[in-house]
């Protein structure tokens, strides 16, 4: 258990009784002279009558003559009012130190300071380094103490990332132990569960820049969608997003997080394995409905630019036939596919599916024209 006691440090002032109404006059002739310390103003209540307050003067001023201060300044003082010296004692309690003064106090001499972390929403994410471990629950005791309530609960990475959607396992050392968070990033919301879906914070500017690159009435295709941080600032921008990712809970959470933002019916959400999604994208038919499947999809976008129907039946049938004749020269390979798709810039329109069937848990899309499946490469 940590003892808070053991970081009390008692200081003796003085402090000078001063009318409420002279305060200020008085702090600008004593400027330099007054009790300078973070979080502590030098000038607090006199309990003993309301009219009147305690200016608190610096440690540095020791005698009760005040004979530290200047004979000017001192002169200037008494012309204002008559000046009452009083002793005033203060405690600087563990309430008031920072994590990076506490923690240096605790730990062995040499060592690095975990003063730093990653948050996710109100969940602080440390990751203590082997020497470390013992001191791991007052670490994270302190960081909890003195950063709440901006963070409620904080976590430890627990070993290396084993499983196959990369989501680290942890162990809560303080705080609650709730790893369902919210974060905001570049005006959209994400709800996640930090232990089973991928996030990082530490991504953001990566998000924007991409993001910042598409056109509003653009499809988008995202292999590795995660929770949403590329999908639904593209939907909101106004493009169709076509968005994959293998955990099923990643998933779960981009639906969640598309309606929060009221953005679901831009994105249309698959389970399924990278490879096999991108192959039945591009393997999937043109038809004339999909130019008015896709008409539907753009106008429930509210910034989406969308061309009447002639027009975009006359460029869904032409990159229609780009796609195909792309996909026959593919021969199945994927990473081929997506070099030789970089370049397509305008996208063939795709059918909307209905909500209740955005998630395919066992793995089929129909009915899909040409997307862009380049916009970004790995893991987010």
């Amino acid at each position: 258990m940590l003892d808070e006691s053991k970081f009390d440090v008692d200081l003796n002032l003085w402090a000078l009784r001063i009318p409420c109404q002279l305060c200020k006059a008085a702090t600008r002739i004593l400027n330099g002279y007054l009790l300078d310390k973070p979080r502590i103003k030098p000038i607090t209540e006199d309990p003993t009558c309301q009219k009147n307050r305690y200016v608190i003067l610096s440690d540095r001023v020791q005698s009760h003559d005040l004979s530290e201060i200047s004979p000017q300044k001192l002169d200037e003082l008494k012309k204002l009012c008559e000046v009452q010296v009083i002793p005033y004692s203060l405690t600087l309690g563990y309430s008031y130190w920072s994590a990076d003064h506490v923690l240096k106090q605790i730990l062995p001499p040499g060592v690095e300071v975990p003063s730093s972390f990653e948050t996710i929403g109100q969940i602080a994410h440390l990751n203590i380094h082997d020497e470390l471990l013992p001191y791991k629950d007052v670490i994270a005791k302190v960081i909890y103490d003195k950063n709440y309530p901006r963070i409620k609960t904080v976590v430890n990475k627990v070993g290396a990332i084993a499983n196959e959607f990369r989501v680290p396992k942890f162990e809560i050392l303080a705080g609650e132990r709730d790893m369902v968070t919210e974060v905001k990033q570049y005006g959209a919301i994400f709800k996640l569960d930090y232990s089973l879906v991928y996030w990082n914070s530490r991504l953001e500017h990566e998000h924007i820049r991409l993001v910042s690159q598409f056109q509003r009435g653009e499809i988008i295709c995202d292999m590795f969608a995660g929770i949403g941080p590329f999908a639904i600032p593209a939907a909101q921008k106004g493009c169709i997003v076509y968005a994959n990712d293998l955990n099923p809970d990643s998933i779960r959470y981009l639906k969640i997080n598309a309606k929060i933002n009221k953005v679901d019916d831009c994105i249309c959400a698959y389970n399924m394995d990278a490879r096999k999604f991108i192959s039945q994208l591009m393997e999937a038919p043109v038809c004339e409905n999909n130019a008015e499947c896709n008409v539907s999809m753009l106008k429930a976008c509210e910034d989406c630019s969308v061309q009447d129907n002639e027009e975009s039946r006359i460029e869904n049938t032409r990159l229609g036939v780009e796609a195909e004749e792309a996909h026959a020269s593919v021969s199945g390979n994927v990473e081929d596919a997506q070099d030789l798709y970089k370049n397509i810039h305008t996208f063939a329109a795709a059918t909307k599916r209905p909500s209740d069937c955005c998630l395919q848990e066992n793995g089929s899309i129909n009915g899909a024209g040409a997307t862009d499946v380049s916009r970004r490469k790995g893991r987010h």
